[in-house]
Parts: structure tokens; C-alpha cells; sequence
């Protein structure tokens, strides 16, 4: 049996692999690595590319919306590392927008008094807008509490229904024009790293709040008639009935006041949901986290850019919270004068008497 040599031995891969070395380096040109020195990237591509704010790859090439990806490779491979640090540093602000904005700012804002259930489609819209509806079983102490600390508030319990609708379709197409601004926002950018081709996943993540909302609102629902039959049970059998409120069961010893602020402190924490069972707060957890991943995602933002996306984040935000508002008000009754401000006081009193009766 001859030896073969090890010469022999090596020699053919050695030769295998320097024949394909050009078709493998063209191909990482390709697919991405080293696009400037394949001739992928336009010319003079530090100049134009590095800083260019809303400029979308459609700038440099047309009829393809896969060079996205083509764009925003020929962008971080000119890219200085200063330049690299700024992005991230953007990126960082960015993933803090949707949690910040949406929720954290205004933790106390969240809350919404109203004088019954609101209905199930309604109260899935106004979870997803950013607030929680608290159902007082009184239209005074509605008023009252709504006004408190609100200059908003107090003027809007001044309008009529026409008043109150008005506003609802001026807040709505607020709102329309702010989701309009992220769609141009996100289109006239790098776009997203998670899929530069669909350019609208921050809009579409605003529009999925309704997911959890309606998860929220599901369990709202069963808790409310999950106490209501534990209520109605302890009737039949005679047994003393606690007072329930918002459908929890709360110590009669306990004073108004008391109950109001442990109720509150749950509802205004980081995460919506807090005072109802762990899927929802678990729907709402993955979704804040979905919003920070897609924020965090959009490529290239420069200062000017992000400055934009913070004023649509504000602009969203506040539309959103305005039109719910108004979405709960025009079920209560609105515009009153003369003697509501004796049953007020008379109610407000009667919740002082309450307070300092134990």
C-alpha cells in the first residue's frame, strides 16, 4: 500500500479553500460585510451617508425596498466610532420613550373616575389610551374627585354633551395626525432593525395597547362578578356583607380615606394592571417590553431625529389621554348648575364625617 505524503495530504483543501476564497468574500459583500469596498454603497459615502438625518434609503436608490438593509450597512461601516457612540446613546433614549411617555410621566393622570361601568368596548379603548377607569356609584363624588388638582377637568364638567363630543373628535384627530407623524417619522428614517421593508411597527405598536386592554378589561369584568356572587352568597346565608368596592372586598373598619389611597397606590405603579390578577399584568409587562425593543430598534437616530420622535411621543401621549377622558365623560351628566354645588358639599362632607368617625 503506498504512503501518501503529508503535502499530499493538505494540499488539495488548501487549494479547495484559496479557489473559493474570492466567491465567499463576494458573498459577504452581499450579504452585508464590507458593502463599501464591494462598490454596494453611493459614493462619497461618509459624507452623505454618516449624518443624514430623514433621509430614508430611498434617497440613494430606488425600486427595491430591500436596500434598506443596504443603506443602513454602507452607514455604520463609514461610521467613526464617535459617531457609532451617538447612536447608541439614541438608541438608549429611544427604549425609554414608550415606558416614560406612554405610562411613568403621569402615574397619577392614569386614573379616571366614573359613576358606573363603563361599556366593555369603551372601557377596552380608554385601557388602551393610558387610563383606568373607578367606578364611585355617585355622580357628585364623581365630579368632585375628578375636579381635584385638574384644570382640565374642572372646565370640561362645564360643557354640555355638544361641548364634550366636540372635543372627543377634536382629541381623536389629534391623535390620527400624531400616529400619522410616527408612520412619516419612522418611514423618512433608517428605519427598523427588526424589518426595515415595514416601515410602521411603532405605529402598529400603539394601535396592538389594545391587546392588553382587552385582557385587562376581561378580568376586570370577572372580578367585578366574582365578588358580586361572594356579595350575594353572604346574603343568602345571613352572614355579615363586607363592603365591596370596585369589586374588591375591603375591611369595614377600614375608613373611606383609607380605602381610597391603598386602591390608588396599586393603580398608579410602573405597570398598568397592578391591581388585577398576574395575566394582566403580565399582558402588559410583554408589551411595554415589545415597545421598548421596537423604539430601541429604529436605526441611525440622530439628535434632531430623536428631539422628533420625544414631541410625537408627548403629542401621542396627550392625545391619547384627552380623548379617553372625554370618551368617560360623555357618560356622566355634564353642564349642571344651581344645586350641585350643595349636593357636593354635602357629599364631601359626609366623606370627612366617614373619615374621622373611627
Amino acid at each position: 500500500m503506498a504512503l501518501r505524503s503529508p503535502t499530499t495530504t493538505i494540499l488539495p483543501p488548501a487549494l479547495l479553500i484559496l479557489a473559493i476564497l474570492p466567491i465567499l468574500v463576494s458573498a459577504q459583500g452581499e450579504t452585508g460585510g464590507n458593502r463599501i469596498d464591494s462598490g454596494q454603497c453611493p459614493n462619497n459615502t461618509e459624507a452623505t451617508m454618516v449624518y443624514s438625518p430623514f433621509k430614508p434609503y430611498f434617497t440613494w436608490w430606488h425600486g427595491d425596498v430591500q436596500k434598506c438593509w443596504v443603506a443602513a450597512d454602507c452607514l455604520f461601516e463609514a461610521a467613526g466610532e464617535s459617531r457609532k457612540q451617538q447612536f447608541a446613546a439614541t438608541a438608549l433614549v429611544m427604549g425609554l420613550i414608550p415606558l416614560t411617555l406612554k405610562d411613568i410621566a403621569w402615574p397619577e393622570r392614569r386614573l379616571i373616575h366614573v359613576t358606573k361601568s363603563l361599556n366593555w368596548a369603551v372601557e377596552i379603548l380608554v385601557l388602551a389610551l393610558g387610563l383606568v377607569p373607578l367606578e364611585t356609584d355617585n355622580a357628585a363624588e364623581t365630579k368632585r374627585k375628578s375636579r381635584e388638582n385638574n384644570m382640565i377637568a374642572k372646565k370640561a364638567w362645564g360643557l354640555g354633551r355638544g361641548g364634550v363630543v366636540l372635543w372627543i373628535f377634536v382629541a381623536f384627530v389629534g391623535l390620527v395626525a400624531s400616529y400619522a407623524g410616527l408612520v412619516f417619522m419612522e418611514i423618512y428614517s433608517k428605519r427598523s432593525a427588526l424589518g426595515c421593508p415595514f416601515p410602521v411597527f411603532v405605529a402598529t405598536w400603539y394601535v396592538v395597547a389594545l391587546v392588553p386592554a382587552a385582557i385587562h378589561a376581561c378580568f376586570a369584568m370577572l372580578r367585578r362578578r366574582r365578588h358580586a356572587r361572594r356579595q350575594l352568597r353572604r346574603q343568602q346565608t345571613g352572614l355579615a356583607t363586607p363592603t365591596v368596592k370596585q369589586g374588591f372586598q375591603v375591611d369595614v373598619q377600614a375608613s373611606p380615606r383609607e380605602e381610597d389611597a391603598e386602591r390608588k397606590k396599586k393603580i398608579i405603579s410602573a405597570v398598568q394592571g397592578a391591581d388585577e390578577d398576574w395575566p394582566v399584568q403580565m399582558a402588559w409587562g410583554i408589551y411595554y417590553i415589545a415597545g421598548t425593543l421596537i423604539f430601541t430598534s429604529i436605526m441611525a437616530v440622530t439628535v434632531v431625529e430623536l428631539i422628533c420622535w420625544v414631541g410625537l411621543g408627548f403629542a401621542v401621549t396627550g392625545c391619547s389621554k384627552i380623548l379617553a377622558f372625554f370618551l368617560c365623560l360623555v357618560f356622566e351628566e355634564t353642564g349642571k348648575r344651581g344645586g350641585e354645588g350643595v349636593e357636593e358639599r354635602r357629599v364631601g362632607q359626609s366623606g370627612v364625617a366617614a373619615g374621622y368617625a373611627m
